[in-house]
């Protein structure tokens, strides 16, 4: 038992090119070899495949099986302790390379590697009606958002989450920002200071139009006497947070 585990933990520890030569390798094997050591019961090589598939996956249909010793002996030993094991690994190896993709993309640590897609800044509330919008009207976008939360708020084939600071150029990379069609930078609300927040959305722009100036990006601005600081930035729109809302509410008024 003390062999087989580490045997095991051995298999395991493989590249994924070793593992798939090796099981490929065995497959082809027993499929060329069988109907040689014994013609009458497996008459041609696809029977040979057929046997040796649902033996490895542990089916056993019992429609062919060894009946000499010579074949009995051989199916022992490459496809019950070898190749049982082998497939066992194999598919054990994917389905971990599965969790861990997804666990990986909940935490926000693969990188996006789609173009034209549309970057987000920071999770908000604002954020989470932007995406739904963006969802309803396009049905091919992607969505990348940037955020240092822990965990994605949202899992969705077309949202893509990376944790990070929006003006680290490493993240901004890793969102692939060279290659999205926009980027929409929403003023932080958990910063209270009108100002402080308006400030960070500067840096974020910065940062940005430095790693790709032809990104369309649009910042939502605090306060509109702020929008002169971002002049030099070139960011080609500015969203001002109170006059959207107030325009908004007249808009309703007079057009009921």
């Amino acid at each position: 038992m003390i062999i087989l585990k580490k045997l095991y933990f051995k298999a395991t520890n493989l590249s994924w090119l070793i593992l798939t030569t090796c099981t490929v390798i065995l497959i082809a094997l027993s499929t060329l070899l069988l109907p040689w050591i014994e013609p009458e019961t497996f008459p041609s090589h696809f029977d040979a495949l057929w046997f040796t598939m649902t033996t490895m996956l542990t089916v056993g249909y019992g429609d062919f099986f060894p009946a000499t010793i010579l074949g009995r002996v051989f199916t022992i030993l490459f496809l019950y302790i070898i190749g049982i094991g082998l497939f066992a690994t194999f598919i054990g190896k994917a389905i971990d390379s599965i969790t861990l993709y997804r666990r990986q993309k909940e935490s926000g640590g693969l990188m996006y590697e789609g173009k034209n897609h549309i970057v987000i800044i920071d999770w908000s509330h604002k954020a989470e009606n932007a995406i739904k919008e963006i969802l309803a009207r396009d049905s091919k976008v992607e969505i990348v958002v940037i955020d240092t939360i822990e965990k994605a708020k949202e899992i969705h084939d077309r949202i893509h989450f990376v944790r990070g600071r929006a003006t680290d150029g490493d993240v901004l990379n890793k969102a692939n920002v060279q290659h999205a069609e926009a980027l929409l930078i929403f003023s932080d609300d958990k910063i209270d200071d009108q100002v402080l927040a308006d400030g960070k959305s500067l840096m974020i722009a910065c940062a940005v139009e430095r790693i790709s100036p032809g990104v369309h990006t649009t910042v939502e601005v605090e306060r509109e006497e702020h929008i002169p600081n971002f002049s030099h930035v070139k960011v080609d729109n500015f969203i001002l947070s109170n006059a959207t809302i107030a325009k908004l509410a007249v808009d309703s008024i007079l057009n009921k």
